[in-house]
Protein backbone atom coordinates (compact mmCIF):
# COMPACT_ATOMS: atom_id res chain seq x y z
CA UNK A 1 0.00 0.00 0.00
CA UNK A 2 1.45 3.17 -0.94
CA UNK A 3 0.19 6.06 0.84
CA UNK A 4 -0.95 9.52 -1.11
CA UNK A 5 -0.88 11.94 1.63
CA UNK A 6 2.52 12.03 3.47
CA UNK A 7 1.27 15.09 5.67
CA UNK A 8 1.54 15.08 9.23
CA UNK A 9 -1.74 16.83 9.84
CA UNK A 10 -4.77 15.41 8.79
CA UNK A 11 -7.73 17.15 8.46
CA UNK A 12 -9.99 14.78 7.08
CA UNK A 13 -10.21 11.20 7.56
CA UNK A 14 -12.90 10.11 4.72
CA UNK A 15 -13.84 6.35 4.77
CA UNK A 16 -15.32 4.52 2.18
CA UNK A 17 -17.28 1.05 1.68
CA UNK A 18 -15.80 -1.01 -1.13
CA UNK A 19 -18.34 -4.09 -2.30
CA UNK A 20 -17.17 -4.39 -5.46
CA UNK A 21 -19.63 -1.78 -7.80
CA UNK A 22 -16.85 -1.37 -10.54
CA UNK A 23 -19.27 0.92 -12.56
CA UNK A 24 -19.41 3.25 -9.69
CA UNK A 25 -16.45 3.14 -7.44
CA UNK A 26 -13.77 4.87 -9.90
CA UNK A 27 -16.42 7.95 -10.09
CA UNK A 28 -16.67 7.76 -6.28
CA UNK A 29 -12.96 8.39 -6.61
CA UNK A 30 -12.47 10.38 -9.03
CA UNK A 31 -14.83 13.14 -8.02
CA UNK A 32 -12.40 12.93 -4.51
CA UNK A 33 -9.24 14.05 -6.56
CA UNK A 34 -9.88 17.65 -5.94
CA UNK A 35 -10.78 17.82 -2.29
CA UNK A 36 -7.58 15.30 -1.51
CA UNK A 37 -5.14 17.56 -3.16
CA UNK A 38 -6.17 20.94 -1.47
CA UNK A 39 -7.42 19.39 2.34
CA UNK A 40 -5.18 17.38 4.20
CA UNK A 41 -6.93 14.30 3.91
CA UNK A 42 -6.26 10.63 4.47
CA UNK A 43 -8.53 8.04 2.25
CA UNK A 44 -9.51 4.81 4.06
CA UNK A 45 -10.90 1.70 1.95
CA UNK A 46 -12.55 -0.84 3.82
CA UNK A 47 -13.36 -4.23 1.53
CA UNK A 48 -16.72 -5.90 1.93
CA UNK A 49 -16.75 -7.93 -0.82
CA UNK A 50 -14.38 -6.71 -3.67
CA UNK A 51 -13.20 -9.11 -6.71
CA UNK A 52 -9.53 -9.55 -5.96
CA UNK A 53 -8.28 -7.78 -9.16
CA UNK A 54 -10.74 -4.75 -8.75
CA UNK A 55 -9.19 -4.24 -4.97
CA UNK A 56 -5.38 -4.42 -6.11
CA UNK A 57 -6.27 -1.19 -8.22
CA UNK A 58 -8.30 0.62 -5.97
CA UNK A 59 -5.99 0.26 -2.73
CA UNK A 60 -3.16 1.61 -4.61
CA UNK A 61 -5.64 4.86 -4.50
CA UNK A 62 -5.62 4.77 -0.98
CA UNK A 63 -3.73 5.97 1.81
CA UNK A 64 -5.10 3.10 3.97
CA UNK A 65 -6.67 -0.20 2.85
CA UNK A 66 -8.64 -2.49 5.05
CA UNK A 67 -9.62 -5.90 4.94
CA UNK A 68 -13.09 -6.86 6.57
CA UNK A 69 -14.72 -10.26 6.87
CA UNK A 70 -18.17 -9.72 6.00
CA UNK A 71 -20.53 -10.42 9.02
CA UNK A 72 -24.01 -8.80 8.14
CA UNK A 73 -22.92 -5.44 10.27
CA UNK A 74 -22.52 -2.55 8.16
CA UNK A 75 -21.78 -1.18 11.52
CA UNK A 76 -19.02 -2.96 12.00
CA UNK A 77 -17.57 -2.33 8.32
CA UNK A 78 -18.24 0.90 9.32
CA UNK A 79 -16.01 1.19 12.29
CA UNK A 80 -13.29 -0.63 10.90
CA UNK A 81 -12.76 2.39 8.97
CA UNK A 82 -13.48 5.08 12.05
CA UNK A 83 -11.18 2.98 14.09
CA UNK A 84 -7.79 3.47 11.42
CA UNK A 85 -8.99 7.08 11.37
CA UNK A 86 -5.90 9.71 12.05
CA UNK A 87 -8.20 13.18 10.86
CA UNK A 88 -9.69 15.44 13.19
CA UNK A 89 -12.93 15.23 11.52
CA UNK A 90 -14.22 12.22 10.15
CA UNK A 91 -16.68 11.49 6.79
CA UNK A 92 -17.98 8.17 5.03
CA UNK A 93 -19.42 7.12 1.78
CA UNK A 94 -20.44 4.33 -0.29
CA UNK A 95 -19.16 3.18 -3.28
CA UNK A 96 -22.36 3.74 -5.34
CA UNK A 97 -22.30 7.71 -4.89
CA UNK A 98 -19.81 10.41 -6.03
CA UNK A 99 -19.47 14.09 -5.47
CA UNK A 100 -20.60 16.28 -8.69
CA UNK A 101 -18.64 18.80 -6.89
CA UNK A 102 -16.79 19.41 -3.37
CA UNK A 103 -15.78 23.16 -3.81
CA UNK A 104 -18.14 24.02 -0.53
CA UNK A 105 -16.64 20.80 1.47
CA UNK A 106 -13.07 22.13 0.26
CA UNK A 107 -14.18 26.19 1.17
CA UNK A 108 -15.43 24.59 4.47
CA UNK A 109 -11.95 23.45 5.89
CA UNK A 110 -9.44 25.68 3.81
CA UNK A 111 -11.14 29.01 5.59
CA UNK A 112 -11.21 27.12 8.88
CA UNK A 113 -14.90 27.76 9.04
CA UNK A 114 -14.79 23.96 10.62
CA UNK A 115 -13.37 24.91 13.98
CA UNK A 116 -16.86 26.52 14.42
CA UNK A 117 -19.02 23.15 14.13
CA UNK A 118 -19.23 20.27 15.17
CA UNK A 119 -21.26 18.25 12.43
CA UNK A 120 -21.58 18.91 8.91
CA UNK A 121 -23.99 17.46 6.24
CA UNK A 122 -24.01 17.35 2.44
CA UNK A 123 -27.11 16.68 -0.20
CA UNK A 124 -27.60 13.29 -1.74
CA UNK A 125 -29.18 13.27 -4.53
CA UNK A 126 -31.34 9.92 -5.22
CA UNK A 127 -32.44 8.83 -8.59
CA UNK A 128 -35.94 7.28 -9.45
CA UNK A 129 -34.65 6.38 -12.90
CA UNK A 130 -31.72 5.65 -14.85
CA UNK A 131 -31.57 8.59 -16.89
CA UNK A 132 -30.93 10.69 -13.90
CA UNK A 133 -34.83 12.80 -15.08
CA UNK A 134 -35.99 12.40 -11.59
CA UNK A 135 -34.27 12.47 -8.44
CA UNK A 136 -35.02 13.54 -4.82
CA UNK A 137 -32.21 15.31 -2.77
CA UNK A 138 -31.74 15.19 1.19
CA UNK A 139 -29.07 16.61 3.37
CA UNK A 140 -27.03 13.60 5.10
CA UNK A 141 -25.34 14.03 8.11
CA UNK A 142 -21.82 12.54 6.84
CA UNK A 143 -19.26 14.19 8.87
CA UNK A 144 -18.29 15.20 12.70
CA UNK A 145 -15.81 16.02 14.23
CA UNK A 146 -13.83 12.68 15.73
CA UNK A 147 -14.18 12.19 18.88
CA UNK A 148 -13.19 9.40 21.45
CA UNK A 149 -16.98 8.36 21.67
CA UNK A 150 -17.87 8.40 18.16
CA UNK A 151 -19.24 5.04 16.60
CA UNK A 152 -21.36 3.48 14.45
CA UNK A 153 -24.98 1.40 15.45
CA UNK A 154 -26.86 -0.87 14.18
CA UNK A 155 -26.19 -3.65 12.00
CA UNK A 156 -28.45 -2.23 8.92
CA UNK A 157 -28.85 1.50 8.12
CA UNK A 158 -26.32 2.57 10.69
CA UNK A 159 -25.78 5.47 12.19
CA UNK A 160 -22.97 7.63 13.25
CA UNK A 161 -23.04 8.86 17.05
CA UNK A 162 -22.58 11.25 18.92
CA UNK A 163 -23.19 13.61 16.14
CA UNK A 164 -23.10 17.06 17.83
CA UNK A 165 -24.46 20.89 17.55
CA UNK A 166 -23.86 23.18 15.77
CA UNK A 167 -24.43 21.48 12.45
CA UNK A 168 -23.51 22.65 9.12
CA UNK A 169 -25.38 22.15 5.49
CA UNK A 170 -23.18 22.03 2.66
CA UNK A 171 -24.81 22.17 -0.89
CA UNK A 172 -22.43 19.50 -2.47
CA UNK A 173 -24.05 16.79 -3.30
CA UNK A 174 -23.65 13.30 -4.37
CA UNK A 175 -25.06 11.27 -7.41
CA UNK A 176 -26.66 8.13 -6.13
CA UNK A 177 -28.81 5.61 -8.20
CA UNK A 178 -28.59 2.81 -5.91
CA UNK A 179 -32.70 2.84 -5.29
CA UNK A 180 -33.25 2.50 -9.29
CA UNK A 181 -34.00 -1.26 -9.91
CA UNK A 182 -31.90 -2.60 -12.81
CA UNK A 183 -33.01 -5.84 -12.27
CA UNK A 184 -36.39 -5.78 -10.20
CA UNK A 185 -35.41 -9.65 -8.97
CA UNK A 186 -32.02 -8.74 -7.70
CA UNK A 187 -33.42 -5.33 -6.23
CA UNK A 188 -36.08 -7.09 -4.53
CA UNK A 189 -33.80 -9.61 -3.21
CA UNK A 190 -31.99 -6.63 -1.34
CA UNK A 191 -34.83 -5.41 0.22
CA UNK A 192 -35.83 -8.69 1.98
CA UNK A 193 -32.26 -9.29 2.64
CA UNK A 194 -32.65 -5.70 4.45
CA UNK A 195 -35.43 -6.81 6.06
CA UNK A 196 -34.23 -10.04 7.23
CA UNK A 197 -31.77 -8.06 9.48
CA UNK A 198 -34.62 -5.70 10.34
CA UNK A 199 -37.14 -7.74 11.59
CA UNK A 200 -35.32 -9.52 14.14
CA UNK A 201 -33.36 -6.19 15.09
CA UNK A 202 -37.06 -5.13 15.57
CA UNK A 203 -38.36 -8.21 17.53
CA UNK A 204 -34.78 -7.35 19.64
CA UNK A 205 -35.48 -3.98 20.93
CA UNK A 206 -39.02 -3.78 20.40
CA UNK A 207 -38.87 0.27 21.35
CA UNK A 208 -36.26 1.38 18.88
CA UNK A 209 -38.29 3.46 16.30
CA UNK A 210 -35.37 3.52 13.79
CA UNK A 211 -35.20 -0.36 12.85
CA UNK A 212 -39.70 0.05 12.48
CA UNK A 213 -39.26 3.05 10.18
CA UNK A 214 -36.45 1.49 7.98
CA UNK A 215 -38.80 -1.90 8.10
CA UNK A 216 -41.67 0.63 6.74
CA UNK A 217 -39.47 1.95 4.25
CA UNK A 218 -37.88 -1.29 2.80
CA UNK A 219 -41.25 -2.61 2.44
CA UNK A 220 -43.01 0.59 0.94
CA UNK A 221 -40.85 0.63 -1.78
CA UNK A 222 -41.29 -2.91 -2.83
CA UNK A 223 -44.62 -2.15 -2.95
CA UNK A 224 -46.05 -4.25 -0.08
CA UNK A 225 -48.55 -1.45 1.27
CA UNK A 226 -50.39 -3.82 3.49
CA UNK A 227 -46.70 -5.12 5.72
CA UNK A 228 -45.50 -1.27 5.60
CA UNK A 229 -48.93 -0.09 7.48
CA UNK A 230 -48.78 -2.86 9.94
CA UNK A 231 -45.14 -2.24 10.52
CA UNK A 232 -46.06 1.47 10.88
CA UNK A 233 -48.65 0.66 13.59
CA UNK A 234 -46.91 -1.39 15.62
CA UNK A 235 -44.10 0.75 16.17
CA UNK A 236 -46.12 3.73 16.83
CA UNK A 237 -48.00 1.52 19.73
CA UNK A 238 -44.61 0.32 21.04
CA UNK A 239 -42.72 3.91 21.16
CA UNK A 240 -41.12 4.54 24.71
CA UNK A 241 -41.04 8.64 24.96
CA UNK A 242 -37.67 7.75 27.34
CA UNK A 243 -35.78 6.16 24.26
CA UNK A 244 -34.56 9.64 23.76
CA UNK A 245 -34.10 12.48 21.00
CA UNK A 246 -33.57 10.13 17.65
CA UNK A 247 -35.99 7.61 19.12
CA UNK A 248 -38.32 10.52 18.75
CA UNK A 249 -37.49 11.83 15.44
CA UNK A 250 -38.29 7.97 13.61
CA UNK A 251 -41.75 8.09 15.82
CA UNK A 252 -42.56 11.01 13.90
CA UNK A 253 -41.73 9.59 10.64
CA UNK A 254 -43.57 6.15 11.89
CA UNK A 255 -47.02 8.37 12.74
CA UNK A 256 -46.75 10.00 9.29
CA UNK A 257 -46.19 7.20 7.69
CA UNK A 258 -49.25 5.09 9.01
CA UNK A 259 -51.77 8.20 7.46
CA UNK A 260 -49.77 7.97 4.57
CA UNK A 261 -50.03 4.36 3.54
CA UNK A 262 -53.79 4.32 4.65
CA UNK A 263 -54.56 7.06 2.38
CA UNK A 264 -52.75 5.37 -0.43
CA UNK A 265 -54.52 1.39 0.36
CA UNK A 266 -58.15 3.64 -0.36
CA UNK A 267 -58.57 3.19 3.63
CA UNK A 268 -59.92 7.11 3.77
CA UNK A 269 -61.77 6.67 7.03
CA UNK A 270 -58.90 5.07 9.12
CA UNK A 271 -56.49 7.62 7.20
CA UNK A 272 -58.34 10.64 8.79
CA UNK A 273 -58.96 8.82 12.14
CA UNK A 274 -55.42 8.04 12.81
CA UNK A 275 -54.19 11.40 11.17
CA UNK A 276 -56.62 13.56 13.56
CA UNK A 277 -55.34 11.47 16.92
CA UNK A 278 -51.58 11.80 15.45
CA UNK A 279 -52.10 16.20 15.25
CA UNK A 280 -54.21 16.47 18.25
CA UNK A 281 -52.74 13.96 20.62
CA UNK A 282 -48.86 13.17 19.58
CA UNK A 283 -46.12 15.54 19.62
CA UNK A 284 -45.48 15.47 16.45
CA UNK A 285 -43.27 17.30 15.01
CA UNK A 286 -43.74 20.29 12.07
CA UNK A 287 -42.80 18.56 9.01
CA UNK A 288 -44.73 15.42 10.11
CA UNK A 289 -47.71 17.41 10.97
CA UNK A 290 -47.57 19.13 7.46
CA UNK A 291 -47.24 15.23 5.80
CA UNK A 292 -50.37 14.40 7.94
CA UNK A 293 -52.57 17.35 6.66
CA UNK A 294 -51.56 16.57 3.00
CA UNK A 295 -53.05 13.03 3.41
CA UNK A 296 -56.06 14.60 4.94
CA UNK A 297 -56.48 17.00 2.28
CA UNK A 298 -56.63 13.55 0.03
CA UNK A 299 -58.68 11.57 2.36
CA UNK A 300 -61.38 14.35 3.35
CA UNK A 301 -61.91 15.50 -0.85
CA UNK A 302 -62.11 11.35 -1.84
CA UNK A 303 -64.42 11.10 1.22
CA UNK A 304 -66.69 14.33 0.13
CA UNK A 305 -65.77 16.34 2.93
CA UNK A 306 -65.22 19.60 1.07
CA UNK A 307 -64.44 21.86 4.08
CA UNK A 308 -62.22 19.78 5.73
CA UNK A 309 -60.25 18.77 2.80
CA UNK A 310 -60.09 22.85 1.83
CA UNK A 311 -59.01 23.48 5.53
CA UNK A 312 -56.65 20.90 5.62
CA UNK A 313 -55.18 21.83 2.07
CA UNK A 314 -54.69 25.36 3.07
CA UNK A 315 -52.63 24.12 6.71
CA UNK A 316 -50.25 21.90 4.40
CA UNK A 317 -49.64 25.14 2.21
CA UNK A 318 -48.68 27.22 4.98
CA UNK A 319 -46.59 24.77 6.18
CA UNK A 320 -44.61 24.27 2.55
CA UNK A 321 -44.62 28.18 2.56
CA UNK A 322 -42.52 28.30 6.15
CA UNK A 323 -40.30 25.70 5.40
CA UNK A 324 -39.20 26.99 2.90
CA UNK A 325 -38.03 29.70 4.15
CA UNK A 326 -36.80 27.51 7.09
CA UNK A 327 -34.70 24.76 5.29
CA UNK A 328 -32.34 24.35 8.94
CA UNK A 329 -35.46 23.34 10.57
CA UNK A 330 -36.77 21.21 7.28
CA UNK A 331 -33.22 19.67 7.33
CA UNK A 332 -33.26 18.59 10.97
CA UNK A 333 -36.95 17.33 11.00
CA UNK A 334 -36.49 15.05 7.97
CA UNK A 335 -36.72 11.14 8.55
CA UNK A 336 -37.28 8.40 5.33
CA UNK A 337 -40.60 8.73 4.27
CA UNK A 338 -40.80 12.73 5.47
CA UNK A 339 -38.12 14.00 2.93
CA UNK A 340 -40.46 14.20 0.15
CA UNK A 341 -43.46 15.71 2.06
CA UNK A 342 -42.85 19.04 -0.27
CA UNK A 343 -41.99 17.26 -3.43
CA UNK A 344 -44.45 18.08 -6.68
CA UNK A 345 -45.85 14.95 -6.67
CA UNK A 346 -47.41 15.16 -3.25
CA UNK A 347 -48.26 19.33 -3.31
CA UNK A 348 -49.83 19.33 -6.57
CA UNK A 349 -52.30 16.66 -5.67
CA UNK A 350 -52.64 18.17 -2.21
CA UNK A 351 -53.39 21.86 -3.92
CA UNK A 352 -55.54 20.28 -6.57
CA UNK A 353 -58.09 18.71 -3.76
CA UNK A 354 -57.51 21.86 -2.17
CA UNK A 355 -58.66 23.80 -5.20
CA UNK A 356 -61.34 20.93 -6.17
CA UNK A 357 -63.22 21.73 -2.65
CA UNK A 358 -63.21 25.26 -3.16
CA UNK A 359 -65.11 25.04 -6.49
CA UNK A 360 -67.47 22.29 -4.93
CA UNK A 361 -68.31 25.30 -1.71
CA UNK A 362 -68.41 27.94 -4.23
CA UNK A 363 -65.68 30.00 -2.21
CA UNK A 364 -64.21 32.04 -5.53
CA UNK A 365 -61.81 34.07 -2.91
CA UNK A 366 -60.37 30.72 -1.32
CA UNK A 367 -59.98 29.15 -4.81
CA UNK A 368 -58.49 32.68 -6.02
CA UNK A 369 -55.76 32.71 -3.12
CA UNK A 370 -54.91 28.94 -3.56
CA UNK A 371 -54.22 30.10 -7.10
CA UNK A 372 -51.82 32.88 -6.05
CA UNK A 373 -49.51 30.74 -4.69
CA UNK A 374 -47.99 29.41 -7.72
CA UNK A 375 -47.41 29.89 -11.57
CA UNK A 376 -50.04 28.90 -13.97
CA UNK A 377 -47.44 26.67 -15.21
CA UNK A 378 -47.35 24.86 -11.90
CA UNK A 379 -51.59 25.22 -11.77
CA UNK A 380 -52.25 23.64 -15.02
CA UNK A 381 -49.87 20.57 -13.86
CA UNK A 382 -51.49 20.39 -10.68
CA UNK A 383 -55.08 20.28 -12.33
CA UNK A 384 -53.91 17.63 -14.90
CA UNK A 385 -52.29 16.07 -11.58
CA UNK A 386 -55.45 16.02 -9.31
CA UNK A 387 -58.06 14.90 -12.51
CA UNK A 388 -56.63 12.39 -14.05
CA UNK A 389 -56.18 10.13 -10.30
CA UNK A 390 -59.68 11.68 -9.14
CA UNK A 391 -63.07 9.01 -10.04
CA UNK A 392 -64.62 10.00 -13.41
CA UNK A 393 -67.65 11.15 -10.73
CA UNK A 394 -65.81 13.81 -9.06
CA UNK A 395 -64.47 14.85 -12.61
CA UNK A 396 -67.89 15.17 -13.87
CA UNK A 397 -68.69 17.20 -10.74
CA UNK A 398 -65.59 19.33 -10.69
CA UNK A 399 -66.44 19.88 -14.25
CA UNK A 400 -70.55 21.19 -13.38
CA UNK A 401 -69.33 22.91 -10.40
CA UNK A 402 -66.31 25.21 -12.12
CA UNK A 403 -68.80 25.86 -14.70
CA UNK A 404 -71.76 26.89 -12.43
CA UNK A 405 -69.40 29.44 -10.68
CA UNK A 406 -68.15 31.64 -12.90
CA UNK A 407 -71.02 33.66 -13.66
CA UNK A 408 -71.22 34.63 -10.13
CA UNK A 409 -67.76 35.93 -10.09
CA UNK A 410 -68.55 37.75 -13.16
CA UNK A 411 -66.71 39.16 -15.79
CA UNK A 412 -64.50 41.41 -14.05
CA UNK A 413 -61.48 43.49 -15.17
CA UNK A 414 -60.87 46.56 -17.58
CA UNK A 415 -59.23 46.52 -20.83
CA UNK A 416 -56.75 44.13 -22.45
CA UNK A 417 -55.15 41.33 -19.78
CA UNK A 418 -51.08 42.40 -19.27
CA UNK A 419 -49.48 39.19 -19.05
CA UNK A 420 -47.21 38.50 -15.53
CA UNK A 421 -43.93 37.13 -15.11
CA UNK A 422 -45.65 33.74 -13.11
CA UNK A 423 -47.53 33.30 -16.59
CA UNK A 424 -51.35 34.74 -15.08
CA UNK A 425 -52.89 37.28 -17.01
CA UNK A 426 -53.60 40.57 -14.61
CA UNK A 427 -57.25 41.69 -15.18
CA UNK A 428 -59.17 42.11 -11.94
CA UNK A 429 -60.62 40.24 -9.20
CA UNK A 430 -60.47 36.23 -9.82
CA UNK A 431 -58.51 36.68 -12.62
CA UNK A 432 -56.89 33.83 -12.50
CA UNK A 433 -59.83 31.46 -11.97
CA UNK A 434 -61.32 32.97 -15.17
CA UNK A 435 -58.16 32.31 -16.90
CA UNK A 436 -57.57 28.79 -15.87
CA UNK A 437 -61.06 28.17 -16.66
CA UNK A 438 -60.60 29.30 -19.92
CA UNK A 439 -57.75 27.07 -20.91
CA UNK A 440 -59.21 24.00 -19.18
CA UNK A 441 -62.98 24.10 -20.79
CA UNK A 442 -61.50 25.74 -24.52
CA UNK A 443 -62.95 23.77 -27.11
CA UNK A 444 -60.45 21.45 -29.26
CA UNK A 445 -61.77 21.52 -33.46
CA UNK A 446 -64.36 19.58 -34.89
CA UNK A 447 -62.93 16.54 -36.50
CA UNK A 448 -64.28 15.29 -39.84
CA UNK A 449 -64.47 11.79 -38.82
CA UNK A 450 -66.70 12.03 -35.47
CA UNK A 451 -66.13 8.52 -35.21
CA UNK A 452 -62.57 8.56 -34.26
CA UNK A 453 -61.98 11.88 -33.10
CA UNK A 454 -58.20 12.75 -34.11
CA UNK A 455 -55.90 13.96 -31.38
CA UNK A 456 -54.65 17.38 -31.44
CA UNK A 457 -51.21 19.00 -31.02
CA UNK A 458 -52.07 20.12 -27.43
CA UNK A 459 -53.66 16.84 -26.36
CA UNK A 460 -50.78 15.14 -27.39
CA UNK A 461 -48.99 17.17 -25.67
CA UNK A 462 -50.72 16.47 -22.36
CA UNK A 463 -50.42 12.93 -22.65
CA UNK A 464 -46.93 13.05 -23.29
CA UNK A 465 -46.67 15.03 -20.09
CA UNK A 466 -49.31 12.63 -18.18
CA UNK A 467 -46.88 9.87 -19.18
CA UNK A 468 -44.37 11.65 -18.29
CA UNK A 469 -45.30 11.63 -15.23
CA UNK A 470 -46.41 7.94 -15.11
CA UNK A 471 -42.94 7.74 -15.92
CA UNK A 472 -41.34 9.38 -12.84
CA UNK A 473 -44.21 7.33 -10.39
CA UNK A 474 -42.87 3.99 -11.98
CA UNK A 475 -38.98 5.36 -11.31
CA UNK A 476 -40.29 6.08 -7.79
CA UNK A 477 -41.89 2.95 -7.24
CA UNK A 478 -45.38 4.55 -6.70
CA UNK A 479 -47.11 1.88 -8.80
CA UNK A 480 -50.19 2.28 -7.29
CA UNK A 481 -50.29 5.82 -8.26
CA UNK A 482 -48.80 4.94 -11.67
CA UNK A 483 -51.46 2.50 -12.47
CA UNK A 484 -53.89 4.66 -11.75
CA UNK A 485 -52.93 7.28 -14.05
CA UNK A 486 -51.99 5.23 -16.92
CA UNK A 487 -55.69 3.67 -16.76
CA UNK A 488 -57.42 6.77 -16.40
CA UNK A 489 -55.38 8.01 -19.59
CA UNK A 490 -56.51 4.87 -21.41
CA UNK A 491 -59.92 6.03 -21.34
CA UNK A 492 -58.57 9.58 -23.60
CA UNK A 493 -56.34 7.43 -25.42
CA UNK A 494 -57.21 3.78 -25.91
CA UNK A 495 -55.06 3.51 -29.07
CA UNK A 496 -51.61 4.36 -27.16
CA UNK A 497 -49.61 1.17 -27.56
CA UNK A 498 -47.24 3.29 -24.57
CA UNK A 499 -49.82 3.17 -22.29
CA UNK A 500 -50.28 -0.47 -22.53
CA UNK A 501 -46.15 -0.81 -22.02
CA UNK A 502 -46.44 1.35 -19.26
CA UNK A 503 -49.20 -0.48 -17.16
CA UNK A 504 -47.62 -3.75 -17.74
CA UNK A 505 -44.65 -2.22 -15.68
CA UNK A 506 -47.35 -1.04 -13.17
CA UNK A 507 -48.34 -4.42 -12.29
CA UNK A 508 -45.18 -6.53 -12.89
Amino acid sequence: MKGKNPRKQIILSISILVSGREETVGKCLDSLETLRRKVPCELILTDTGCAPQLWERLRQRADKALQFAWCDDFAAARNAGLEAAQGQWFMFMDDDEWFESTARIEKFFLSGEYRRYESASYVQRNYGDKAGTCWGDIYLTRMTRRRPDTRFYYPIHESLRPLLDPEKYLDDYVHHYGNVPEDREAWMAKRHRNLKLLLPAIEADPHCMKHYLQAVAEYYVCGEREAAGEIADKGVANMDPAMGVENLGHFDGLCAASVRISQERDRMDDAVGKGRKYLEKAAVCDLAKASICCDLTIAYGILGQWGECLRYAGTYLQWRKYFAGHKAERIRQETLLLDDCFCDARARRAAGWGFAASIFLGKAGEGEALLEKESLDWWLETVQDWYILASRSLREKWQGDFGRLMPAIGEGGHGAPRQQADGWEKGGQYSRMRQLYGILTREEPEDSAPAAPAVTPEMAALAEQLKERVRQLIGQNQLEAALGAVRQLKEYFPEDEELAALEAQCVR
